[in-house]
């Protein structure tokens, strides 16, 4: 259990570093290319772990893999907007508030 909650700080700790990057290079690059290397670090880095972990990758439920590839795109795209747009503590409270519009909506 205390590992656990370890590391649930540590990750709120590493998200909020990088929503703070995001917000301070939006200035400069396009919130487009932020995503786009995000998820090529995040990729290059599973795939590292999969391989010294001799992890398999799945032929099973491709459709639905990639659908869940295109939802998460998209919300990385409308969150690293909405960090480039408006102030970084609004956009992470619209955040942490998706699940309550999502039960709003369906």
């Amino acid at each position: 259990m205390k590992n656990g909650v370890l590391l649930a700080i540590l990750s709120s700790f590493v998200f909020s570093i990088m929503n703070a990057l995001v917000k301070a290079v939006s200035l400069n690059i396009p919130y487009s290319e932020s995503v786009f290397f995000r998820s090529l670090i995040g990729t290059i880095i599973i795939y590292i772990i999969m391989k010294k972990k001799k992890v398999a990758f799945s032929k099973t439920g491709v459709p639905m893999l990639m659908v869940r590839g295109v939802f998460g795109a998209l919300y990385l795209l409308a969150y690293f907007y909405t960090i480039a747009k408006i102030p970084l503590a609004d956009a992470s409270i619209l955040a942490h508030l998706s699940p309550i519009f999502a039960e709003v909506c369906f």
